[in-house]
């Protein structure tokens, strides 16, 4: 069929027109079901972020607004819009495509995906000559895409980058996201109907691998992408269906990062550089949200590239570039039967056994909460560098969770613990932020007063400076000056050395992990190489 060019350059031309209408008119009011969410949002909105180039052809964008009235931020997803002829196109190709197309677009990677069902709806309009040219396609394959290959309703949300969480908390609710920038995000994106959101739980937990179902309610599991899932369905254990999607980053938050994020300072990046190069033990603690396991993945990049490296978690979440690295996750049974379902459970306790006989340097436990810390905390006595993350805002907590069940920890062993990084979500200016807002050092165990001595190198000084102190004293910097012969004048110049490359880092944009860790590991082998190479760019 020969096309038209003006034909279907006058249909793209009336699409954009049609999406700028959308962003005219982005502040009306959203139709549901619920009364309770009848109107969403205010018309008093200010558009502060923006980004396009979702789904087929880039069709989709989103935007991120402040509700001046509710003083909120708010996320709007913008699609493109089917009039009810192409509702119909649309409806019939999926109808033909089921019956006719032998295909599987459920295996195979995303890309693979996306080829195989394009060249089968081409080749489908093709032979039943189906009227559908130019634009009017493309706003047609924007929805087929997302419906089988993408993630449907969500579709954008799980293609945003800056998006770390979302939760649908049930039909006629508007879902929520929490985004790496403004923190938690009412969005314009709803479930209509309990059947609609049923259907999308129990397809979500089908691309997990898993069934859910009446008699087996709740579903965790691991998405394609990495991402870690939760599900639940009907009424059974909850008003509604509801799910939440933990995001993996392909491309893991770096020191460079947080330093740009201020979420540490720069000498404070230095010290810890030169103490887990050294090695050290480091538990990292604070409350939901805060960040624990981004800083656990990102100041893994600082242990030494020839390291063998064992992380383990329930759900992937750490991503190093190290290549002796073995990253294992829990695994839950497979039977509904609970006798046999335990037999078969691999949880993080028979894990960190099976590490220990893979003679790691390094183990790497994504969050301790039970009988497995104890293992943990006697391989730190053994020589095994080990890093972890732990619920718990301040020492007095971090204490009470260890001592007592179910992780029940003798305190005499908490002194295998070198250093404890405190992280909080905090207000800096009106805004959400994360912060380091303490490191501490463990000293010894007091044997008359059965205390832990204690000191704090680093802390945060509030909210109305926003800066990190250094109080100067340090054991562990102490201990790597002795080990390394150095003197305090030499440990100094190191530091001064270290921050001068993370300073380098910076200014040149020089954040992923594979060149945070390629710069590192190279300063590791010969620090010489990599300070000429600042120093001359410094002249």
């Amino acid at each position: 069929m020969k096309k038209h060019p003006d034909k279907d350059e006058k249909q793209r031309k009336k699409f954009k027109e049609e999406r700028d209408e959308q962003y005219n008119e982005i502040v009306k009011e959203i139709d549901t079901n619920h009364n309770k969410f009848k109107k969403p949002f205010s018309s008093n909105l200010t558009l502060i972020d923006e980004k396009t180039g979702f789904g087929w052809k880039g069709l989709g964008s989103r935007l991120i607004l402040i509700d001046n009235e509710r003083k909120e931020y708010v996320y709007q997803a913008i699609e493109p819009q089917l009039n009810e002829k192409q509702e119909q196109q649309k409806n019939k190709l999926i109808f033909l495509f089921k019956k006719y197309a032998d295909i599987d677009v459920y295996e195979g990677g995303i890309d693979e995906k996306r080829k195989i069902l394009g060249q089968a709806l081409e080749k489908l309009i093709h032979d039943k000559q189906l009227k559908i040219d130019g634009a009017e396609k493309d706003v047609i394959f924007y929805y087929i895409f997302r419906e089988f290959v993408g993630y449907g309703r969500i579709d954008i949300l799980m293609n945003d980058s800056d998006i770390e969480d979302i939760s649908c908390d049930g039909h006629a609710i508007p879902i929520f996201v929490v985004h790496k920038k403004y923190e938690s995000i009412k969005t314009n994106i709803i479930y209509q109907d309990a059947d609609e959101l049923d259907s999308f739980v129990i397809k979500l937990s089908q691309m997990c691998g898993k069934q859910i179902s009446v008699f087996e309610p709740i579903v965790d599991g691991k998405l394609s992408d990495g991402s870690r899932l939760q599900t639940t369905l009907g009424r059974t254990i909850t008003m509604r269906s509801t799910f939440t999607i933990r995001r993996f980053r392909e491309d893991p938050l770096t020191p460079i990062d947080l330093l740009n994020n201020n979420t540490m300072s720069i000498d404070l990046a230095a010290y810890f550089w030169l103490t887990i190069e050294k090695g050290c033990n480091i538990l990292f603690c604070g409350g939901t949200a805060s960040g624990k396991t981004t800083m656990l993945n990102a100041l893994s990049l600082f242990v030494p590239s020839s390291y063998k490296i064992v992380s383990i978690e329930d759900t992937r979440e750490i991503n190093l570039p190290h290549e002796n690295w073995i990253a294992g996750t829990t695994r839950s049974g497979f039977t509904s039967t609970e006798a046999l379902k335990t037999s078969r459970d691999i949880d993080m306790f028979d894990l960190i056994r099976v590490a220990l006989r893979q003679r790691p340097r390094v183990i790497i436990v994504g969050e301790v909460r039970g009988k497995e810390a104890y293992t943990l905390f006697q391989a730190m006595t053994t020589g095994h560098l080990s890093y972890s993350t732990v619920h718990a805002s301040d020492m007095h907590t971090l204490i009470q969770r260890l001592e007592n069940p179910p992780i029940s920890l003798p305190r005499a062993l908490l002194t295998s613990l070198d250093m404890i990084v405190f992280l909080n979500s905090v207000v800096v200016k009106g805004n959400p932020v994360r912060r380091i807002t303490n490191v501490t050092e463990i000293i010894e165990l007091d044997a008359g007063t059965n205390r832990l001595v204690t000191m704090s190198p680093f802390e945060w000084i509030g909210e109305n400076d926003d800066k990190f102190q250094n109080n100067g004293a340090s054991r562990l910097l102490y201990k790597v000056r002795l080990e390394n012969g150095w003197s305090e004048n030499e440990l100094q110049q190191e530091l001064q050395n270290r921050i001068q490359v993370l300073e380098w880092m910076r200014k040149n944009n020089l954040r992923s992990y594979t060149d945070v860790g390629r710069i590192v590991a190279t300063y590791m082998k010969d620090p010489s190489l990599i300070m000429e190479k600042i120093q001359k760019v410094i002249e």
